[in-house]
């Protein structure tokens, strides 16, 4: 039966008009007429889908879970499958050169292609170009403008610090540079930002500064409040140059007056005038002069003295004791008849003595 038959046939049964196809019987067969229902060219038992004329034997598999071909399997080698390129690394895009033609993107491949290194995840187009020797990029080129490259300074005095002005940009370190930029002198190696500041008159170290406080060998001061050269230790500066109102030493023990330092006279006023630790001490110029007063009679030998502000113990203001070994002999004792000069006058047994015999 050839299409013409089958089309005039289905005409007839749609107007009502001619005989049926024949109906199985019991056994489930067609009898010996079969029909083209979808007008593929492909009877019912050779087409597996007689209502679609798109599927057949023959026909191009496609994209749409549908066996288009009835060769028993579903998208196989679909001529509008989509070319798949395996992502190994995950990065988002595939090897080139591994491929595969599928109508589902399966896990592990994708659409997009250009991966150089499908082994490294942080290489792609597109990725930041590092310095590791590698197309980071996948661009052709390694290692330029990596985001990691350093910026390189001249080193003209070998001191570690470079010099600012002109700066290179690399990956690898070409002698002669340094990763540091604030050298101020690039000509003298003892002046960079590590140097130790000196009282000199140069920035050593590089902070716009001279010769500042910090020095290593800048002089301590004390402040001079009272103006007598001396200072007071409770109050410090450090400079390379004496400071107004500073002195170079902290020897003074009252700062608040003038009169009162090292080289200050001791006097007998309550204070240590000369700062030696002692108050109105032995040797204070206006100290008066003590007489020894060995037996204790209130006199004292002239030939025995000592100065001090205040007197000693067993010692006196006088120094009339003309026999200090005596307290009975004394200026106010009474004088008597004894061979002795009792009263200190300067004679002996006077006619006033007080056991004189009156005649």
């Amino acid at each position: 039966m050839n299409r013409l038959t089958i089309i005039s046939a289905l005409t007839a049964i749609a107007l009502g008009t001619g005989c049926p196809p024949d109906k199985p019987d019991e056994t489930g067969d067609t009898g010996p007429e079969t029909v083209d229902l979808d007008g593929d060219g492909f009877v019912d038992g050779d087409d597996c889908d007689d209502s679609d004329p798109d599927v057949y034997p023959g026909a191009d598999e496609r994209c749409n879970e549908i066996d288009d071909d009835c060769d028993g399997e579903i998208d196989e080698d679909a001529s509008d499958a989509t070319t798949f390129y395996a992502d190994a690394d995950g990065d988002g895009y595939g090897d080139p050169d591994t491929t595969t033609e599928a109508c589902e993107q399966a896990e592990g491949w994708i659409t997009e292609a250009g991966d150089c290194d499908d082994s490294d995840a942080s290489t792609f187009p597109g990725a930041d170009e590092v310095c590791d020797e590698a197309d980071n990029d996948c661009d052709g080129e390694i290692d330029e403008d990596a985001i990691d490259a350093d910026t390189l300074y001249a080193d003209m005095d070998e001191d570690g610090y470079g010099d600012g002005s002109d700066p290179v940009t690399s990956c690898e370190f070409p002698y002669g540079y340094v990763g540091d930029s604030t050298d101020c002198d690039d000509s003298d190696p003892e002046v960079n930002p590590g140097a130790d500041e000196l009282c000199n008159g140069i920035d050593d170290d590089c902070d716009d500064e001279v010769d500042e406080a910090d020095a290593v060998d800048a002089t301590t001061w004390y402040v001079d409040a009272d103006s007598d050269g001396y200072g007071d230790s409770s109050s410090v500066d450090f400079a390379c140059d004496q400071p107004a109102g500073y002195a170079d030493n902290d020897f003074d023990c009252d700062d608040s007056s003038g009169a009162i330092n090292p080289d200050a006279d001791e006097l007998c006023n309550g204070y240590d005038d000369d700062c030696d630790g002692t108050t109105d001490e032995l040797g204070a110029v206006d100290a008066p002069t003590w007489y020894e007063d060995v037996d204790g009679d209130g006199y004292g030998d002239a030939g025995s003295t000592t100065d001090a502000c205040e007197a000693p113990s067993g010692w006196v203001e006088l120094d009339t004791d003309c026999d200090d070994s005596d307290a009975a002999i004394n200026p106010a004792a009474t004088e008597l008849c004894d061979t002795v000069d009792n009263d200190c006058d300067g004679t002996v047994d006077e006619d006033d003595a007080a056991d004189a015999t009156t005649t």
